[in-house]
């Protein structure tokens, strides 16, 4: 896996000037995202522009006030009004009795491909929207300490050794017939019973005067004749 790295704020809906919402752009925190003091809406969001188009396998969010967060992935090429797919629905970051308290504000999510929406893993994406609610609590400022996104791992490679490997690594030789050369199959003349042999190089195989049963249809079996009367 490898970090997904953020490049830009495309738009956002509300920021706290002493903590503006590019404090997620930064790989060390410099401080959280906060909503406007005199914002009354409770609810903030933001659209993040990704250096690369890249899947997303994990995505890991620092809490700092905010009681449900979304997220969702797009693309910058889409129009405007076109809608984004949400890669993680909306999901608590604290309950209405931890917001009315201002407990547990602090806490940190972190998601995997296995709790994403189907529709948004495997795909590349260059666009993050966050949506951040508290209306739980019209009490203080909320919103994010940290965005962290990741590719997916790695598939791992099989373990088994390949056909006709050891567990080393060492390809294993079938073994030769002593004095025997390469040798070319080619199809039985008639259908036989048991399984044919290799024939030599350059034999006819229609002229070999086999007969149907007989194991070698190459050379003709020698007839008994009884003794001259």
């Amino acid at each position: 896996m490898a970090p997904v790295r953020i490049s830009s704020v495309v738009s956002f809906s509300s920021q706290d000037p002493r903590f503006p919402v590019e404090n997620l752009l930064q790989e060390a925190s410099r401080g959280p995202w906060l909503c406007c003091p005199q914002d009354r809406s409770r609810r903030l969001r933001a659209e993040l522009q990704l250096e690369t188009a890249s899947a997303i396998g994990y995505l890991d969010l620092g809490n700092c006030g905010c009681a449900l967060v979304q997220v969702e992935v797009g693309r910058s090429s889409w129009p405007r009004d076109h809608p984004y797919v949400p890669l993680v629905p909306g999901v608590p970051l604290m309950t209405p009795a931890e917001s009315r308290a201002g407990e547990n504000r602090c806490g940190v999510r972190m998601f995997k491909e296995a709790d994403f929406l189907e529709l948004a893993v495997g795909q590349k994406w260059d666009r993050v929207r966050l949506t951040c609610s508290q209306p739980f609590s019209r009490q203080g400022q909320f919103g994010l300490s940290f965005l962290r996104l990741r590719t997916p791992s790695d598939p791992q490679p099989d373990p088994r050794p390949a056909p006709g490997l050891e567990a080393g690594g060492a390809a294993q030789e079938p073994p030769a017939a002593a004095g025997a050369g390469p040798q070319i199959l080619e199809p039985c003349p008639e259908p036989c019973l048991e399984p044919c042999p290799p024939q030599p190089p350059g034999q006819d195989a229609a002229g070999g005067g086999a007969e149907p049963g007989h194991k070698s249809p190459t050379r003709p079996r020698p007839r008994h004749h009884g003794a001259a009367g």
